[in-house]
């Protein structure tokens, strides 16, 4: 039996995974609004909320994703220390994209769209780029949001190091700091 959360294969009698510790028999109750919902549903038919399975993308039915690959998982991790050198090395072109995957990844991780791009890129350009500064500090907070909803050890001092380090230009160690908390919801 496959798990709907992690996609591992659990033995027919488990009731719990293996691999992430989330019930694999029997069904499953919405983490929205509670009601009862079949396994591998993708939706609750009660409230219509997704149920966060792993292959919550419409069109993936029941078949598992393999893991650490794709959306979900794969484009939001980053190698810190390339994203620096192709930043400096594009005189900071590279950071825009840097920049539009932090917002895409604490998007995914909220469940809602709470940063947009467009808006950061356009807001900063007028700005001089004084709405970045804001904008560091509101993505700290959601990693520290993120991290006491999933009971990890949330760096309280995130928020105010990145309203800091920004107010004194250094926004791509600011964006270093907190690809490092992003990556680490993505590690298996």
């Amino acid at each position: 039996m496959l798990c709907p959360n992690c996609g591992q294969e659990n033995q027919e009698e488990d009731k719990f995974c293996v691999k992430c510790g989330k019930q694999v028999g029997g069904p499953v109750q919405c983490p929205s609004c509670g009601k009862e919902i079949p396994q591998g549903a993708l939706f609750c038919s009660g409230c219509g909320c997704s149920t966060g399975a792993s292959q919550g993308n419409v069109g993936y039915g029941n078949v598992p994703k393999p893991q650490g690959t794709g959306p979900q998982t794969g484009s939001f991790v980053s190698n810190i220390a390339l994203d620096i050198v192709l930043s400096i090395i594009t005189c900071g072109i590279y950071w825009f994209f840097w920049q539009a995957r932090q917002m895409r990844a604490l998007n995914h991780l909220l469940k809602e769209k709470r940063f947009s791009f467009v808006l950061w890129f356009f807001v900063s350009i007028i700005t001089c780029f004084l709405f970045n500064v804001y904008y560091e500090y509101i993505m700290a907070q959601a990693i520290v949001e993120i991290q006491k909803r999933d009971g990890r050890a949330p760096s309280n001092d995130l928020p105010v190091l990145s309203l800091v380090m920004s107010l004194f230009g250094l926004h791509v160690i600011v964006d270093a700091i907190q690809q490092n908390e992003i990556n680490k919801f993505f590690e298996k």
